[in-house]
C-alpha cells in the first residue's frame, strides 16, 4: 500500500513543515527516530535563517518572481496571474530538461518533470518572505487584485506590492529560455547577496557570504567553515550534534538486539555492527570533546534553542539532558543501563509503532534508522551560498 500524507486547510507555514518532514524521511541520516528534530531545526534556523532542506539552488529566488511578473504573466492579474505563473514554473522545468545544462543538480521536478506537485514557489515561500524577495505574505496575485489603472501601471504596482522592486529583470525569452541555467549573473548574485545579509545579519549565513570564499565539497559541517568561537549558536550546535550522535547508534543497537532475538536475519549481524560503531563513536567523542563536556553550558544551549522554538517539549529536553548526564558519567553507552533504559522509554512514545513491540516493523527494519551526525541543512546551504559566490566572482 502506498503511504500518503495529506493536509486540509493548513497554513503555508504548516505545509512547509510537513514537506520538510517528508523530505527528511527520504534522507536516511536525518530520520528523527528519537524526536530531537525540533532542537535540530531550531539551530538550523538560528544559523541559516530562511533556508530549508527543500531549497536546492539560489537562482530559484529569481526564477519564482520572474514566473509571476514576466512573459505571459506580465499581463495577467489576480487569479489569472497565479494560474499563468504556475504554468510558467512548469515550463521552466521543461526548459531545463530540454536544455541539458552541464549543471542541473537540484532541479525541482527532475524526476517527474513539469507535473511535479510542489512547485518552487511553494518550496521557497518561507525563504522569499524571510529575505523580502516577496514583500506581500498574501496569495500571489492578491496585490494586483487591489490595484487599478492601465496595464502598465498595474504591473508596476504589482511588482512593488508583491515582490521586491529591485529584482533584476528576467532574461529575454524566459521561461522558454534560461541562459546560464542555475549560474547567476553578477547582478543577480549581488542582489540576492544583499537580500540575505540584510535579512540575516550577524548569522553564520551572512558570514559565509561575506567572506567570499566558495565552500569546498569536502567541508562537511558548518563549524568547519565558520569559527564556533565567534558564533554562539554555532558553538552550541556543534556540541549538540556531537553529543546526540551516539543516541541513534544506541537506538539501533537495541533494535538489533531485539531483531536477532526474534530470529530475523536479512540484516547481517546488527548487534555486532552497532556495538562496534557505538564503541568507536564513544572513543572518538571522548577524545575530542570528553574533557570539556562538563564545562559545556547546556542551560545556555536550551535558552538559544527554546528562544528560537518555544514549542520544544519538556519530554525532549528531559531526554537530551538525561543523555548528556549519562555521557558525563563516562561509561560506554552500549553497556550503560541508564542510557539503554532512557532510549527504550523514548521509543515507547511511538506506542504500537515502536519496533521494540511491533514485530512487523521490526522485521522490515532496514538495518539503519536515523544514524548520522546532525549538519543543520549544511548541504543545501553550501549549494545556495556557492551559487551566489560564484555569481559574484564572475563579475570580478
Amino acid at each position: 500500500m502506498t503511504s500518503l500524507i495529506a493536509w486540509l486547510d493548513s497554513t503555508p507555514e504548516e505545509q512547509r513543515v510537513t514537506r520538510e518532514l517528508v523530505a527528511l524521511f527520504s534522507q536516511t541520516e536525518s530520520r528523527d527516530e528519537l524526536g530531537i528534530g525540533q532542537v535540530r531545526d531550531a539551530f538550523s534556523d538560528l544559523l541559516f535563517p530562511g533556508t530549508s532542506v527543500l531549497q536546492t539552488r539560489a537562482r530559484y529566488y529569481l526564477f519564482v518572481p520572474w514566473c509571476y511578473t514576466s512573459g505571459r504573466a506580465a499581463h495577467a492579474y489576480d487569479k489569472e496571474n497565479f494560474r499563468v505563473g504556475q504554468l510558467q514554473e512548469r515550463q521552466l522545468i521543461k526548459t531545463f530538461q530540454d536544455s541539458a545544462f552541464d549543471d542541473a543538480a537540484g532541479l525541482i521536478g527532475s524526476r517527474v518533470g513539469p507535473e511535479v506537485k510542489n512547485l518552487p514557489s511553494t518550496l521557497y515561500w518561507s525563504g522569499m518572505l524571510t529575505y523580502k524577495v516577496r514583500t506581500n505574505p498574501g496569495a500571489i496575485g492578491s496585490a494586483a487584485r487591489r490595484s487599478g489603472g492601465d496595464s502598465a501601471t498595474e504591473l508596476s504596482e504589482r511588482v512593488v506590492g508583491e515582490w521586491d522592486p529591485g529584482i533584476p529583470p528576467a532574461p529575454q525569452g524566459f521561461p522558454n529560455e534560461v541562459p546560464g541555467g542555475f549560474a547567476m549573473t553578477p547582478a543577480e548574485a549581488e542582489w540576492l547577496y544583499g537580500r540575505m545579509v540584510t535579512a540575516a545579519p550577524d548569522t553564520v549565513l551572512a558570514h559565509l557570504l561575506n567572506r567570499h570564499e566558495v565552500i569546498g565539497d569536502d567541508v562537511r559541517y558548518p563549524w568547519h567553515a565558520a569559527p564556533p568561537s565567534e558564533f554562539e549558536p554555532l558553538h552550541h550546535a556543534e556540541w549538540f550534534s556531537a553529543v546526540i550522535e551516539g543516541a541513534p547508534l544506541l537506538y539501533n543497537l537495541l533494535i538489533g538486539e531485539q531483531y536477532e532475538l526474534k530470529g530475523f536475519d536479512h540484516v547481517p549481524q546488527p548487534v555486532e555492527t552497532y556495538r562496534t560503531a557505538l564503541t568507536q563513536w564513544h572513543a572518538d567523542f571522548s577524545e575530542r570533546y570528553g574533557i570539556s563536556l562538563t564545562a559545556w553550558d547546556v542551560d545556555r544551549m536550551w535558552e538559544l534553542a527554546i528562544g528560537q522554538n518555544p514549542n520544544i517539549g519538556p519530554s525532549t529536553r528531559s531526554f537530551v539532558d538525561s543523555w548528556i548526564a549519562g555521557l558525563r558519567e563516562g561509561a560506554s553507552p552500549a553497556d550503560n543501563q541508564g542510557l539503554r533504559e532512557l532510549v527504550r522509554i523514548r521509543e515507547k512514545r511511538k506506542g504500537s509503532q515502536s519496533r521494540l513491540v511491533n514485530e512487523k516493523l521490526l522485521a522490515s527494519w532496514s538495518g539503519s534508522a536515523g544514524v548520522g551526525r546532525l549538519a543543520y541543512r549544511w548541504g543545501n546551504v553550501r549549494a545556495v551560498v556557492n551559487d551566489i559566490l560564484r555569481g559574484l566572482h564572475a563579475g570580478s
